[in-house]
């Protein structure tokens, strides 16, 4: 997959997180007003979670900081709060959503790549179809609107999160009368907790577009000319790469059978593999023998690191 296509959304998420976390200051000092008493600061801490993760300790001064704020005051802040989330993580709504583009660019690339990757092993194939053909056709249509969706949901569900562990902060520290800076600095903190949650999504969304897109035309060539495609797995083979992933480095799987290894156990997620669409001659052999024999080497010379987290 292209590092640039990864690194340009990722600025991308940076700069919507940056903005975000310059809207809520500026929502905090118009809003988190109040007065804080002499002699009573002590040290409070107090537990975040988020999406099933383990705990984090957060430690603050609390000073029974009395905040000019009505319940009523403290939930029109809470849905402004909202609104500056959704502004930037779900701007374009459902219908013309930001983050589709950069997905769609990726199921695009990866019928290309499989287009022309079929076309150099088969002159039938080459003949028999066109890239304007597959990018209009209604199957490959329909993909794209799928992957929208499923964008679309991915980010929902980001936001979401984000929204209600921010709400559960904002509403404990104004309970507890802890000051706005350090209301102001923890949000920051669960901010940067978010944005590496939607880093990891973004990731895999554009990757899983891209093989997606292989694994489609694998299945769409052997159902619509009647090819015998399949398909090479490469791994990434680095030090942190699972091995039950760099097992794969050079073998041949079915479409059906890649897209079952990705429906289970977080497959997908962090993994750099990449899947490319191969033809069978009439004896059910890999046209070039000399790649699989080549990646069968790469394999058998990979070694597992040590480090603990594990991308393939």
């Amino acid at each position: 997959m292209s590092g640039k296509s990864v690194s340009k959304m990722a600025r991308d998420i940076d700069e919507r997180y940056y903005q975000i976390k310059l809207a809520l200051k500026s929502l905090f000092d118009q809003r988190l007003t109040g007065r804080q008493p002499e002699g009573n600061s002590h040290q409070w801490h107090f537990l975040c979670h988020q999406n099933g993760d383990m705990p984090t300790l957060y430690q603050v001064n609390a000073s029974a900081y009395i905040y000019d704020m009505t319940s009523q005051q403290l939930n029109e802040m809470l849905n402004l709060m909202q609104a500056i989330l959704d502004n930037h993580l779900m701007a374009g709504g459902q219908n013309d959503f930001w983050a589709s583009g950069y997905v769609e660019q990726e199921l695009q690339r990866g019928t290309f790549e499989a287009f022309n990757n079929l076309s150099r092993q088969s002159d039938y194939y080459a003949q028999q179809t066109t890239l304007a053909q597959l990018l209009s056709s209604p199957a490959y249509q329909n993909q794209v609107a799928a992957a929208a969706l499923s964008t679309y949901s991915d980010w929902k569900s980001i936001s979401d999160a984000a929204r209600g562990d921010l709400a559960g902060i904002v509403i404990d520290a104004v309970a507890r009368g802890v000051n706005p800076i350090e209301t102001a600095q923890v949000v920051s903190k669960r901010l940067d907790v978010s944005m590496s949650k939607a880093l990891t999504i973004a990731q895999t969304e554009q990757v899983g577009a891209l093989r997606k897109a292989q694994r489609n035309e694998t299945k769409w060539t052997r159902d619509r000319l009647g090819l015998n495609t399949v398909m090479l797995w490469m791994s990434a083979l680095k030090p942190t790469t699972r091995p039950w992933h760099a097992s794969r480095h050079g073998k041949l799987y079915t479409p059906e059978e890649v897209e079952q290894f990705y429906a289970e156990n977080g497959n997908r997620y962090n993994c750099y593999c990449s899947q490319i669409p191969a033809l069978l001659d009439d004896d059910g052999e890999i046209v070039n023998r000399g790649m699989v024999e080549k990646l069968a080497a790469e394999r058998d010379a990979w070694k597992p690191g040590t480090g603990k987290t594990r991308r393939s």
